[in-house]
C-alpha cells in the first residue's frame, strides 16, 4: 500500500513539473523587435490573405455551366449569392490570423521601452501592425457588412473589432460606424510611424497608409478626405506606366506586367478562390467590349480563347495571382471622380485623360472636354472598373455607387435560371462562417 502511494505521489509531483513546464513553454512570446517585424514580414498572412468572397460575387465575370456544376458548394453558392456557412478556413478566419498577428506585436511592443532599442525601427514594427490590422479590417468590412450609409450605419452591424491579442476576450460585432471609425485611427497613427520608404515593397510605408485612406473613406462617401490622402500620394509618386513602353510593359506577354512594378506602392494579394483562377473565371462580354481597339489595355489586361472566351492576365501581380495593394492608378481614378463630385470638373478630367493618354496608343487618345458633369461621371466610374478589374475593389464599389442611387443590377445564368442581384440587397453583406456564429455567439447578418 506505501508503496502504491509513494508512486501515485511520484506521479503526480511528476505531472505537476511536466505541467509547469508546458505553462512555461506556453508564456514563450516574441519580445525582440526583430521578432515583432519577422511576424510583420511573415507575407503569406499578412500581404496574400486579403479577402476575395466580395469579389468572386461581383459582375466582373462569370462561369460557365459546366465549370459551375463541378465547384464546391460554398464555391457555388457565393456564386449566386445565396447562403453559405464554410467553417475554418475561409476569408474571415484569414483576415483574422492577420489581426491576431497586428494585435499580438502592439501588445508585445508596450513591454519594450522605446529608450532601450532603435526608435525609428520601434515606430516602423508599431506602423506596420497599425497599417496591417486597419486594411485587414477594411476588408473584412467590405465583405461582412453593409454598405456605409449616413445616418443609417450608427445601427447596422460590422465586424468584430479586435484589438488585443487575449483569446479570453469576447467577441462582438460593433457597428459599422465604430468599424470605419478604428480603421481611420489605426491608419492615421500609421502615417506618423511609418517611413517615407520601406526596404521593400511588401512592407508598408507612410503613402500606402494615406492610400487605404483614400479608399477608406471614398467607400464612406467622404470625397473630401479621399481626395486629400490620393493627391498626398500623387505628390510623391506622380509616374504612371505607360503601356506603349515596352521596358514597363510587354502587352503581348501571358503575363504583361512585372511584380513590384514602379505603379505599386505597397504590395498585397486577394486570396486564392476557385471562382476566380484564370482558367474558370471569364471576363463579362460587355465589360471586354467596353474597351477600344486603339485602348492597349485590351490587350495587356486579356486574353482571347479560340472559341471567343476571354480570361484576365493582367494582374500587377506579374502572375495569375490577384493584386490588390495601393498603386497610382487607382490614386488617380480617386482624384478623378472626388474633384467631379466636389465640382472640380477640369481637375477631373485633367487626372482621367493623364491616365488615358498612357493606356491608349501614341497619339490615338483624344483627352475628354468639359461635357455634361453626369456625363463625366458616367466616364469616370466605367473607366475605374476598366482599370481596377479584379483588384478587390468592385464589390465595394457596387455597394457604395448603389447606396448613392445608381441602381446597379447583377444577373446569373445558372442552368437557365436567372439570378438577380439588387442594388442594396442584404446579401451584399456576406453571411459570416458558421463556425463563428455557433462558437462566438455573434450575430449572423440578415438573409
Amino acid at each position: 500500500m506505501k508503496v502504491t502511494v509513494g508512486c501515485l505521489i511520484l506521479l503526480l509531483v511528476s505531472c505537476s513539473k511536466y505541467l509547469d513546464i508546458q505553462s512555461n513553454h506556453g508564456l514563450v512570446v516574441p519580445n525582440k523587435l526583430e521578432d515583432l517585424q519577422k511576424l510583420m514580414d511573415d507575407t503569406g498572412i499578412m500581404n496574400l490573405s486579403y479577402s476575395s468572397f466580395g469579389e468572386a460575387s461581383a459582375d466582373d465575370y462569370y462561369l460557365k455551366q459546366p465549370i459551375f456544376d463541378n465547384l464546391i458548394d460554398y464555391a457555388q453558392n457565393t456564386y449566386i449569392w445565396k447562403n453559405y456557412y464554410r467553417n475554418y478556413p475561409n476569408d474571415w478566419s484569414s483576415g483574422y490570423n492577420a489581426v491576431y498577428n497586428c494585435n499580438l506585436v502592439l501588445d508585445r511592443l508596450k513591454s519594450i521601452s522605446v529608450n532601450s532599442v532603435d526608435e525609428s525601427f520601434y515606430k516602423e514594427v508599431k506602423g506596420s501592425a497599425l497599417f496591417y490590422r486597419a486594411s485587414h479590417y477594411l476588408y473584412l468590412l467590405w465583405t461582412y457588412a453593409p454598405a456605409f450609409i449616413e445616418g443609417k450605419s450608427e445601427d447596422d452591424l460590422g465586424i468584430v473589432l479586435r484589438n488585443s491579442s487575449d483569446f479570453n476576450e469576447i467577441s462582438n460585432r460593433s457597428t459599422v460606424v465604430a468599424c470605419y471609425l478604428k480603421i481611420i485611427e489605426d491608419l492615421n497613427a500609421c502615417i506618423d510611424l511609418l517611413p517615407e520608404k520601406s526596404a521593400h515593397t511588401l512592407r508598408p510605408n507612410r503613402y500606402a497608409a494615406m492610400g487605404m485612406l483614400a479608399r477608406t473613406y471614398l467607400s464612406m462617401h467622404n470625397y473630401d478626405q479621399a481626395l486629400l490622402y490620393a493627391d498626398k500620394v500623387l505628390k510623391k509618386y506622380p509616374e504612371l506606366m505607360d503601356y506603349n513602353n515596352l521596358s514597363e510593359v510587354n502587352v503581348d506577354a501571358s503575363f504583361p506586367f512585372t511584380i513590384f512594378n514602379k505603379e505599386t506602392v505597397w504590395y498585397g494579394e486577394l486570396m486564392s478562390s476557385s471562382n476566380l483562377t484564370s482558367s474558370r473565371a471569364l471576363i463579362d462580354t460587355l465589360l471586354y467590349r467596353s474597351f477600344d481597339n486603339n485602348d492597349l489595355r485590351k490587350k495587356a489586361f486579356f486574353k482571347v480563347a479560340p472559341d471567343g472566351t476571354v480570361t484576365f492576365k493582367g494582374s500587377y501581380s506579374g502572375s495569375a495571382k490577384m493584386f490588390t495593394g495601393i498603386a497610382i492608378n487607382e490614386m488617380y481614378l480617386i482624384r478623378a471622380e472626388c474633384n467631379l463630385k466636389l465640382g472640380n470638373r477640369e481637375k477631373a478630367l485633367d487626372a482621367l485623360n493623364y491616365l488615358m493618354k498612357k493606356r491608349y496608343k501614341t497619339g490615338i487618345f483624344k483627352p475628354y472636354s468639359s461635357i455634361d458633369e453626369r456625363e463625366v461621371l458616367t466616364i469616370i466610374l466605367k473607366e475605374r472598373r476598366r482599370e481596377l478589374i479584379f483588384r478587390g475593389l468592385r464589390w465595394m464599389d457596387l455597394k457604395r455607387l448603389n447606396a448613392e442611387g445608381a441602381e446597379i443590377v447583377i444577373q446569373r445564368n445558372v442552368n437557365g435560371e436567372i439570378q438577380t442581384l439588387l442594388p442594396n440587397s442584404n446579401a451584399y453583406a456576406l453571411p459570416l462562417p458558421d463556425d463563428i456564429i455557433r462558437l462566438a455567439g455573434i450575430e449572423q447578418n440578415p438573409q
